[in-house]
């Protein structure tokens, strides 16, 4: 015990700590930057970005009104809880805010094609648990799939990011052939 106490006190005289010197504290739990409350480093720089925080206000409003569509979403899409984790990951990242705005851009380009599916090109089957048919709207750079009922089962969005965040889904097109590939490896084959 008081070799410890000597061990802290010569590190404390030697200006040395036991805590990193730019340490990062955790964001805010939830879904939402705390514009008003927080003090953590992801929620200063939203709240600090208009456009960061003008995209966080309108994903606060989808939640309160259609929130459910991402609780347990179909399985390429990326539920609101791991989005929201993944995005406070950002945190530690050297590129803070390029992090975040392409964590927002791909979140906001799934609320467009939820609130307003585009038309679809093409007919795809896919394997379940996805859908056994599916239609898929292909533009540049982007892919939609959508299920006979009209419900948005994948998006892979056209901004690459240029930042170190990475889009939950990719897509790749091989001629009638669309592959998706999630962020932690599970992939999908429609045809």
């Amino acid at each position: 015990m008081v070799a410890r106490r000597w061990v802290m006190l010569a590190l404390a005289w030697a200006g040395l700590s036991t805590v990193p010197a730019e340490a990062v504290p955790p964001p805010t739990p939830g879904d939402m930057a705390g514009c008003a409350t927080s003090t953590f480093v992801v929620d200063a720089a939203v709240c600090a970005d208009p456009a960061l925080r003008a995209a966080d206000d309108r994903l606060h409003a989808f939640l309160r009104s259609k929130g459910a569509l991402l609780d347990r979403p179909p399985p390429f899409i990326e539920p609101q809880a791991q989005w929201f984790a993944r995005r406070n990951a950002c945190a530690r990242a050297r590129d803070q805010q390029p992090c975040l705005r392409d964590a927002y851009a791909e979140r906001m380009a799934l609320l467009d094609m939820m609130e307003a599916a585009p038309a679809p090109t093409r007919t795809l089957g896919c394997p379940k648990p996805l859908a056994d048919t599916a239609q898929a709207a292909v533009g540049p750079g982007r892919v939609v799939l959508i299920d006979a009922g009209g419900q948005v089962i994948a998006v892979a969005p056209s901004a690459s990011p240029r930042s170190s965040w990475r889009p939950f889904v990719q897509a790749e097109l091989r001629g009638a052939e669309v592959r998706l590939r999630r962020v932690d490896g599970a992939r999908l084959r429609c045809r």
